[in-house]
């Protein structure tokens, strides 16, 4: 099964060791079942660019979506290992990114027992699957711009465009 995932991060650039501050987490399967997660302890505002503080702050949820990395850790691994029996790939359109995190996450949490641990990026064989996924993404995004950098929100967008990407008789 393909699960189409998003990150926000406090930053682009990661700090001298080479990490990043991990934010929030959306997660959306190939069938529509959907993850979302906002961080409470990987992070600080200081650590934040003006990018973050004026995009991504003003569209975290709060409430229940806030809570530990340990808490999003077990929760992420129950979610996964319920989609299927069969092997799940993460899929991301920057996995170099998005990827270490969940690394991270798992090692020392336990990985889900169905994940796959190697990222899945968003590619196709076809040029004309690739032309179709960028129309998928301009399609999804025409309405909701201003949702544009919410982790679930961008999740959906990737599921969005790689079905239509993949879609036959187009």
């Amino acid at each position: 099964m393909q699960v189409f995932f998003d990150t926000e991060f406090a930053n682009m650039q990661a700090d001298k060791n080479g990490h990043r501050y991990l934010i929030s987490i959306g997660c959306v399967s190939q069938d529509g079942r959907e993850f979302y997660a906002e961080l409470t302890d990987t992070w600080d505002e200081h650590l934040c660019s003006m990018f973050v503080i004026d995009t991504v702050f003003p569209l975290l949820q709060g409430g229940d979506c806030s809570m530990g990395v340990s808490e999003m850790a077990a929760r992420l691994k129950i979610w996964i290992e319920g989609l299927t029996d069969k092997e799940v790939v993460l899929r991301s359109d920057a996995p170099t990114i998005d990827w270490p995190f969940i690394q991270e996450i798992f090692d020392h949490n336990g990985w889900p027992t169905n994940l796959r641990k190697k990222c899945g990026a968003i590619q196709f064989e076809e040029p004309r699957q690739f032309h179709r996924y960028n129309l998928g993404m301009q399609s999804y995004w025409q309405d909701k711009i201003a949702r544009q950098h919410h982790a679930l929100e961008d999740a959906r967008s990737l599921a969005f465009a790689w079905k239509f990407a993949v879609k036959k008789g187009r």
